[in-house]
């Protein structure tokens, strides 16, 4: 035997194992990434779409609300335009009648100043005012009336008036007209009082205003009135100029997706629609009296709020849907003013930035994937070629330069490069001594071997036998020799 033989390498029985490629540490890094990024923009997308839905959700119910309180004022101009119409064509009515009752004054005084001067007497001076009184007229087919303490009337240029006692005289109102006349100008002495009377040559009875005063010398109940009914007629006629106008203006009203404004009045019924717009015949139909319901069901008692609502109602285009709803009154015209916007409608603007933004996130996310795998891959590969060396190292064929350049990285790759670069050289050189000294060992053990076998036979009885035998021919051949000489 020269020596013993190496030793199998363990690497050679060793599995090979098949890897795909998921389970590389790059892959698995880059889909780390990918589902953190994942996660991230879906977390943001929600969080996102649902702020943006509901921000500009809000933003288009307060455009809507702003719109409407507008529109509102719009609706109060024009009343008061027509109100102040009335209020001012009355006030004139009014201080005609206040000026000519003083004028009649005047001339009561004048009689009654007479019979002080013993002119005329008290008799014919009263016989003259009440005649007086009976033929005055002034404007059109206006005239003074006079009745004395027990309203009878004294002075009255109605012959069916004439004489009679009308202290029970009611309006179709139910007002008692000379007792409230009477109270009147016992308690202030003088003002003014608006009831309903038949006019001459009308049918029905109309709306008047009297100027009534208590004349004390001789406590007569005076008065003297003016009807109204043309000032409500152009009132109302400026009125429905108005709600044109207004009809008009709600057409150029404009809301996102087909919102509409229109007014009810407080029987439910429709008192002004955009110009254009079938919503006039809501209340002829099952379903439209169904939205108005819902309308004076959530309409607010007083003027100035508005309530919003959505809910779902059938409105122009005959289909049901949710809609959002702001209703407010507006008490001096007893309306019901509603803008009506489809939800959807508010809701796209949010829809469209929603989209927006997950698409935004989508580029976001895929930017940070490609990124992810580059990064990962710079990360990664050193670690490759750290495995690759841990491989080699085993194999017996590392090469210390082939981790220069993951070495030269200056992070924590790098670090365990060089530790590794390192830590494999003193290996390498360390099996290198050990080999060696490993064949100077074997050196020395087959020598002493060799020693100890030759031992061995020297030491048994043949070799013992085989010495003498040799010793004995030595010392023959040296005797031979010897008797030679």
């Amino acid at each position: 035997m020269t020596g013993t033989e190496p030793a199998a390498d363990a690497t050679d029985s060793a599995p090979v194992v098949q890897r795909s490629r998921w389970s590389r540490l790059s892959y698995r890094i880059a889909l780390l990434i990918a589902v953190l990024l994942a996660g991230s923009a879906i977390a943001t997308t929600l969080f996102s779409v649902r702020s943006i839905q509901r921000e500009t959700l809000q933003q288009s119910s307060q455009s809507v609300n702003n719109v409407h309180r507008g529109v509102t004022a719009l609706i109060d101009t024009e009343a008061r335009n027509t109100a102040q119409y009335a209020t001012s064509a009355l006030a004139t009515r009014k201080k005609s009648l206040q000026d000519q009752s003083a004028s009649a004054t005047v001339a009561l005084d004048t009689l009654r100043a007479a019979v002080a001067a013993g002119q005329i007497s008290l008799s014919d001076a009263q016989a003259q005012a009440l005649q007086m009184l009976k033929t005055i007229r002034f404007g059109e087919n206006t005239y003074f009336f006079t009745y004395n303490r027990a309203l009878t009337a004294i002075s009255h240029p109605d012959p069916r008036y004439q004489g009679k006692n009308l202290r029970d005289l009611r309006d179709p109102d139910g007002k008692y007209i000379l007792r409230d006349m009477q109270k009147l100008t016992d308690a202030k002495g003088s003002g003014f009082y608006e009831y309903r009377f038949t006019k001459l040559g009308k049918p029905t009875p109309q709306p008047k205003v009297a100027y009534v005063f208590n004349y004390r010398p001789w406590d007569w109940l005076i008065g003297t009135g003016v009807y109204i009914d043309d000032i409500k007629a152009e009132a109302d006629k400026q009125f429905a100029q108005s709600k044109k106008e207004l009809a008009n203006s709600f057409a150029d009203v404009k809301f996102a997706g087909g919102g509409v404004f229109f007014v009810l009045n407080d029987n439910g019924s429709v008192a002004v629609v955009p110009t254009g717009s079938r919503l006039s015949s809501l209340a002829k139909t099952a379903e439209g009296r169904e939205t108005i319901a819902t309308i004076e069901q959530n309409a607010p008692t007083t003027d100035g709020p508005i309530n919003e609502v959505t809910t779902d109602v059938t409105l122009a285009n005959g289909t049901k849907q949710a809609y959002v709803l702001n209703i407010s009154r507006y008490i001096p015209n007893k309306w019901i003013l509603v803008s009506a916007v489809p939800l959807s409608s508010l809701e796209a603007p949010g829809r469209r930035l929603a989209w927006q933004q997950l698409f935004i996130n989508l580029i976001v996310l895929l930017i940070g994937l490609a990124c992810g795998l580059l990064i990962s891959r710079r990360i990664v590969r050193p670690v490759e070629s750290v495995t690759k060396a841990a491989g080699d190292l085993a194999d017996g064929s590392f090469d210390p330069a082939s981790l220069e350049k993951a070495a030269s990285r200056t992070d924590e790759v790098g670090e365990l490069a060089r530790t590794f670069q390192r830590m494999g050289r003193e290996i390498v050189e360390r099996e290198r001594r050990l080999r060696e000294q490993v064949a100077k060992l074997t050196v020395v053990i087959d020598r002493k071997k060799v020693e100890r076998d030759v031992g061995e036979i020297t030491e048994t009885d043949f070799f013992q036998d085989l010495q003498a035998r040799a010793a004995e021919l030595r010392q023959r051949d040296q005797g031979k020799q010897g008797s030679d000489d």
